[in-house]
Formats: C-alpha cells, structure tokens, sequence
C-alpha cells in the first residue's frame, strides 16, 4: 500500500487561536461604538470568518501543500470549529429536553460539514484540488444507532479513487451511516464527542496505514498535566497501555479512538497545529 498521510485537525486547529484576527483587545472598544445589535453581530461573524479564513491559508500552507510537493495525496479529517457542535447541542437543549436521535445527529452533523467544506474550498484556491466528503460519502458504516455509534467497517472505494485522481479527500469528522433495519434505510449517525479522532484512525486503518496525525493544540503528550505540574516533561513515544494507565490519563484523544487504534494496530502522531517544526508524540498502538 503506497503511504497515504492520514492527518486530522480538532476544533481549536480548525479555529487558530484567535477568533476574531488581530487586534483582538480593540475589538470591544469598536463593538461600544455601535447602536445597533444587529451591526454587532454582523461585524463579530465577519471579523471571525475573516480570522477563519486567513487561518485555514495558514494550515493549507504548513501541512497539506508540503506534502503534495512531496508527491503525496493526503486524506484530511476534520472536526467542527472550536465550540461549533457545543452551540449546536445548545441548541437542541433549547427545542426539547428528549429530540428525536435521527434529528439531534443531523444537527450535531452539521459543524463538520461546514468547516470540511470550508478547508476544501481553502485548498481548492491555493491550487489543490479537493473534495469535502461527508461520512457517508468516505463509507463509515457504523452500529449502535444515530447518536454515540461505533465503527462497524469502512467502505473506502470513493476515497481511494479519488487518491488516485490526486484530490484531496476532506472528511467531515465524528459522522457516519448504518442501515436501520425498521425503516429499511441508510441514516446518518454520530460517533460522540471527540468521535474524529476515529474517524481518522477508522481511515487509516482501512488505507492500510502504520499511522495517522492528530493535529490540536497541544505539542504532544506529557508524563503530567502542563497547566498544573512546571516540570512536566513532553513525551517523544508511549505505549497506548502507558498512556491509559496514566493517574491523569491526558484528554488528548478520545479513548474509544484509541482503543480502535489497538484493535487495528494503527500507530497516533499527536502534533501542535500552531508549531509545525515541533514533531510532537508517537502513541504506540501495534
């Protein structure tokens, strides 16, 4: 199987680390200035579509075209942008205490959709051609229902081809498909909170794959937690038994994608999106 990079950007990488673009702390001083609430709300969603926009460039530049000058096609998973799936889920919480499962999963879907299309589209004016997939489209078949469901295989026929046609496939992350034997039709389903991380793993497993990237905010796994302990020391590798034995097992992948990875023997490169020179850690899973 020829190398396929397998790269996955969370919601902070999505985002960047400002919302708003530069000169964030004046923001508030010109928001004062205005009388009406609908010219705030329209100068906040254009100043952090703009901060988006210049972000996404930023990623594209520093780790998706180097790799196609290497002759590489990547497959790209993404989550929604920072905080995107907790308004949505807000949301729902505000139209009814019990929604409907199918109904609560389209909606969750939704954060990924618009930030894949968004990166494709990025890549797309730089020159790179691309293709948003949503999680049917790049065959995640699932089981367990709409809402929380696991992998049950992949079908990656349409990713490969189009590898092979040199586009990139930028997967909507967390989402899927199964067959609901009631209706006797395919629905969408969600794979619960930090689900792109399987998402990606699930990928890479069925591209055949030693490994796959997971690009956050975060440089890498530590032997401690970094906010709380100053001598805590970042990790070049360790063991998925090592890391889930930790005291205080870091939040840096969600552990059902973990456990997948043991199961499919896929190796994770845990990477800063904000420090590309960094190489970050290898969590070993074969």
């Amino acid at each position: 199987m020829p190398e396929i990079p397998v790269m996955k950007f969370g919601g902070t990488s999505m985002q960047g680390r400002t919302r708003f673009g530069p000169n964030e702390d004046r923001l508030l001083e010109d928001l004062h200035r205005m009388k009406e609430v609908n010219e705030i709300y329209r100068t906040l969603a254009q100043r952090r579509n703009a901060a988006r926009g210049r972000w996404l460039s930023q990623l594209v530049r520093d780790f998706i075209l180097p790799l196609k000058d290497q002759g590489l096609v990547p497959v790209v998973v993404v989550s929604a942008f920072d905080w995107a799936t907790d308004k949505l889920d807000h949301l729902a919480a505000a139209i009814s205490s019990e929604p409907s499962p199918r109904e609560y999963a389209r909606l969750l879907m939704s954060g990924e959709l618009r930030a894949n299309s968004a990166l494709a589209m990025t890549l797309e004016e730089k020159g790179c051609p691309a293709r948003s997939m949503t999680g049917r489209e790049a065959g995640i078949v699932t089981k367990g229902g709409p809402v929380d469901a696991g992998i049950d295989h992949v079908e990656s026929e349409h990713v490969k081809e189009l590898l092979e046609a040199g586009i990139v496939p930028v997967v909507a992350g967390f989402q899927g498909y199964y067959h609901d034997e009631a209706t006797a039709r395919d629905e969408v389903s969600i794979l619960g909170r930090g689900g792109s991380n399987l998402t990606a793993v699930a990928l890479a497993a069925a591209l055949g794959q030693e490994s796959c990237t997971m690009f956050s905010d975060v440089d890498g796994v530590y032997d401690c937690d970094p906010n709380r302990h100053e001598d805590a020391c970042k990790l070049s590798k360790i063991t998925a038994e090592e890391l889930l034995a930790m005291e205080d097992c870091p939040q840096v992948i969600q552990r059902g994608a973990l456990a997948y990875a043991q199961q499919q023997r896929v190796n994770i490169w845990v990477r800063s999106a904000f420090e590309p020179d960094k190489e970050g850690t290898l969590i070993i899973c074969r």
